[in-house]
């Protein structure tokens, strides 16, 4: 069996390893081996690491965000065929799909295929937070995106983003955006900016007293203008819930969340949707079959969107130097804070 190099983790809260012996993966009917260029760090990488959720085997290889080239294409692919370059979110904990090591499979249906329009290494920056806006927004809150190249209707309407200047948070406000609502963000006043740069028509302190938080809520959807919240924090249940309970004057109220983990006690009054990214590629699953679904098709549009420039990927820091050390020491800099952006880094020479 062919092996290669990358970083494994023997089992939960173990530290990261540099192995030459991965067992290379066959490519299937309608996947791509790939070679592995660029990452895009996510606090889903040391939350996999120190707790072992997610991970379907040890010794585990993990990562999310990357862009790869195509060496090899399966016998049914119609999308992708070799050399070319791809971008995306690896179903996360399942070794043969993960982008920390040598060459890596992805399936042409759950992957962007590059274009001129994104470069190599902010292709880094799109999967894992426009696909998990997209599945709180399409799929959660209900919103509809209209075709490639078309403007969506205005509404009078507003969608509130909780922690609009993260990374889920800009692509939350780019498609509330691209659906043709308006978009109140929160945020640190210092990242306000970030949030605006995203197209949010309006922000407010997430630091602030939570009924100072509620009344600017009020005043700037006009009373109550709306009955989408996303919370793409995953720290902002109380409010969240509290604006739409009290404040919310449409009918058939929408909360969608990416924390799948707490305890969340709603009225029946309120449809919550609790974002399940982590089962992508599990098709042996019935949520994870419906989450794979709803990506492959949010991956069609948005390619679409990125192609038109109506949706972009994020600004981001380039890690200097390249290689698995740069990959963990980076992992370690993301825990200490020390990255104003989305960290990106060059895995390998093609």
């Amino acid at each position: 069996m062919a092996t290669q190099t990358g970083i494994t983790i023997a089992g939960p809260n173990q530290p990261y390893t540099v192995v030459d012996t991965i067992p290379r993966p066959t490519v299937g009917p309608k996947q791509a081996l790939v070679k592995s260029l660029y990452v895009g760090l996510n606090p889903v990488e040391p939350f996999m690491q120190h707790s072992g959720i997610l991970i379907a085997e040890f010794p585990a290889v993990i990562g999310s965000d990357t862009t790869a080239v195509v060496l090899e294409a399966g016998a049914e692919c119609t999308k992708l065929r070799r050399g070319d370059y791809v971008f995306g979110c690896a179903p996360v904990g399942l070794n043969r799909f993960s982008p920390f090591q040598e060459t890596f499979l992805v399936d042409e249906a759950w992957v962007f295929k590059k274009t001129a329009r994104v470069g190599l290494e902010e292709g880094s920056t799109v999967g894992a937070g426009s696909l998990t806006a997209g599945l709180a927004l399409i799929d959660g809150l209900r919103l509809q995106l209209p075709s490639p190249g078309t403007a969506a209707p205005r509404r009078d309407s507003w969608v509130v983003v909780m922690g609009g200047s993260g990374t889920v948070g800009q692509y939350a406000v780019q498609i509330a955006k691209l659906c043709g609502y308006k978009v109140l963000a929160s945020c640190s006043p210092s990242k306000a900016e970030i949030a605006r740069k995203a197209g949010a028509d309006a922000t407010f302190d997430n630091r602030a007293p939570l009924d100072e938080q509620l009344g600017i809520i009020e005043r700037v959807t006009g009373g109550g203008q709306f009955r989408h919240v996303v919370d793409a924090s995953a720290q902002a249940f109380e409010l969240s819930i509290k604006a739409l309970e009290t404040i919310a004057r449409e009918e058939d109220k929408f909360f969608a969340t990416v924390d799948d983990w707490s305890e969340m006690n709603v009225s029946d009054s309120i449809n919550v949707y609790r974002v399940q990214f982590g089962t992508l590629g599990r098709l042996e699953q019935p949520l994870g079959k419906h989450v794979t679904g709803v990506i492959a098709e949010l991956v069609a549009a948005f390619e679409g969107h990125i192609e038109t420039g109506a949706l972009r990927p994020l600004d981001y820091q380039l890690v200097p130097g390249a290689g698995w050390d740069r990959i963990m020491e980076s992992i370690a800099d993301l825990e200490a804070g020390k990255f104003t952006k989305k960290p990106v880094v060059k895995v390998q020479e093609e």
